[in-house]
């Protein structure tokens, strides 16, 4: 994307908000960053359908529930991702944590 200015800007692709889907497409509402501005940006199969430029802040979310509500209305249902697996590190360090108190009242 170029500026006024003539200057190429950059965008961040910061997050999903949402994923829905109907008929076997999918659609995701992207949180794209720009210097001073968020841009939501739903994409229907990979293609950008919608964006809109906003401050920085609360109106950025605010616009991509009102797409999102209109979609769930026009018969799109939402996905929610499973949450990725746990690193096998952070269960050992559970185990052992959980495990702790249990040798501690049974060996002292």
């Amino acid at each position: 994307m170029s500026s006024a200015n003539g200057r190429r800007e950059t965008s961040d692709d910061v997050g999903t908000l949402w994923t829905l889907e109907r008929s076997g497409h999918r659609a995701r509402c992207a949180l794209m960053a720009l210097v001073g501005e968020w841009e939501p940006r739903v994409l229907v199969d990979g293609h950008v359908i919608l964006a809109e430029r906003c401050p920085r802040g609360a109106g950025a979310f605010a616009l991509a529930d009102r797409w999102k509500r209109r979609m769930l209305d026009d018969g799109w249902r939402e996905i929610v991702p499973a949450a990725p697996p746990e690193p096998a590190v952070v269960k050992q360090a559970r185990a052992e944590t959980e495990l702790t108190p249990f040798l501690a009242t049974r060996f002292v």
